[in-house]
């Protein structure tokens, strides 16, 4: 058995501006989204035996966590069946695939571009296209910040389909229109306020999105997420934002008391530092 290639891509956490990635609202309002990669990937290998080839997977994060794990496995995927290495087409060609899966159509770009690119970026979506802004952030501030974010996963599964076609109908019939355009601009906002090291105006930026956000679709703040933001705040957190479009999967805090949310959460937390590599092939 030989490994003839090698990948691994990180998921995300997205702050601000999710949703807004989705068309027709990058076409006619264009999006805004402020999000991460983390170090917690989706690996895989292409495998030849004396009478195969074989691809094989395993991710070190629970499944439908509202982390993109599902673009970074296609991600993975895509760069060990194919001899593309330019991280804007590999995305594009993901986004593709996904688009044309029935569940997944009305997904946006930010997850692929964000496993593909790595870091902490602010990307802009007008119409088809795609602009990064990478965050020239310090060290010592991003290990402040990466030191007051807490993930805690709900254990319940999430399916972005689903919850994402809720949302896009509701702004199709003009229902949600007004949060939508705020969540980009807190996406804006959330930007400038780790730019200028202001992470009081950051926890309130998480605050707001999630007030927003919970506004697009009756499915996105279910029972579950709910308790575990009323118990994350009675443990003494500051913020909290529900990850990916929301259903399951999980929620990420802001707190001044770490260790209060680790002690009470426990086995829940993913534990994470960012990843600024990106996609990686070998």
């Amino acid at each position: 058995m030989k490994t003839i290639k090698q990948a691994k891509a990180p998921v995300r956490i997205d702050f601000a501006g999710g949703t807004t990635d989705i068309a027709p609202f990058t076409h006619t309002h264009g999006g805004a989204v402020l999000n991460a990669a983390i170090n917690k990937y989706v690996y895989g290998k292409l495998i030849r035996t004396s009478k195969s080839t074989k691809l094989e997977y395993y991710a070190d994060i629970p499944t439908s966590s509202g982390l993109g794990t599902s673009s970074a496995m296609n991600l993975v995927w895509l760069s060990l069946i194919t001899k593309l290495k330019d991280k804007t087409k590999l995305a594009e060609s993901v986004f593709k695939i996904e688009q044309a899966v029935k569940e997944s159509s009305v997904n946006g770009k930010q997850d692929q571009y964000a496993s593909a690119f790595g870091g902490i970026n602010y990307m802009e979506f007008i119409k088809n296209k795609v602009k990064i802004h990478r965050l020239k952030l310090k060290k010592d501030f991003i290990c402040e910040l990466n030191e007051k974010l807490v993930i805690v996963y709900s254990g319940k599964a999430h399916y972005s389909g689903t919850s994402n076609n809720s949302a896009i109908q509701n702004f199709l019939q003009g229902k949600n229109t007004e949060y939508l355009i705020r969540l980009k601009k807190i996406a804006k906002e959330m930007k400038s306020a780790l730019l200028r090291k202001d992470l009081d105006a950051f926890a309130d930026l998480m605050n707001q999105e999630t007030g927003e956000r919970k506004q697009l679709s009756k499915t996105i703040l279910s029972p579950q997420l709910k308790k575990i933001i009323e118990d994350g705040m009675k443990n003494q957190a500051s913020a909290a934002k529900i990850l990916g479009s929301g259903g399951g999967g999980s929620i990420l805090f802001f707190t001044n008391y770490r260790k209060n949310l680790l002690k009470f959460f426990k086995e829940k937390v993913i534990d994470f530092q960012f990843d600024f590599q990106g996609l990686q092939i070998s």
